[in-house]
């Protein structure tokens, strides 16, 4: 009988550090945009969230021509545009390829929690 309610204690405990654990890990409560709208354009991008809460903000990857940072850096490559400001769930967002030292092509938008 001892060894039975050892038992059921042992894994009540178990139970409730296995769910602390579960708890304690999950992410806070941070921006959690939905049903967004993602229009993009040849040199920038625009977006709208019409459901979600919080504030999220639009990120542009873009391929075009830069200054280089060093002699041998390359011209014509990869880099992040512009993100746009952050906006809550109903206000526009734009981020753009062109910036005081690059001008490209948007390849890539998206929306991410701010």
């Amino acid at each position: 009988m001892r060894t039975v309610l050892r038992r059921i204690v042992g894994g009540g405990c178990l139970v409730a550090l296995v769910g602390g654990i579960v708890i304690g890990t999950a992410d806070p409560a941070t921006a959690d945009p939905g049903a967004c709208f993602v229009d993009r354009g040849v040199t920038d991008a625009v977006a709208l969230c019409h459901e979600g809460y919080g504030s999220s903000v639009l990120e542009v990857e873009c391929l075009g021509i830069s200054v280089p940072a060093t002699p041998d850096a390359p011209i014509f490559a990869p880099y992040s545009g512009t993100d746009s400001a952050p906006a809550a769930v109903g206000q526009s967002m734009r981020a753009s390829c062109i910036t005081s030292s690059a001008l490209g092509i948007t390849t890539k938008a998206y929306v991410s929690p701010a």
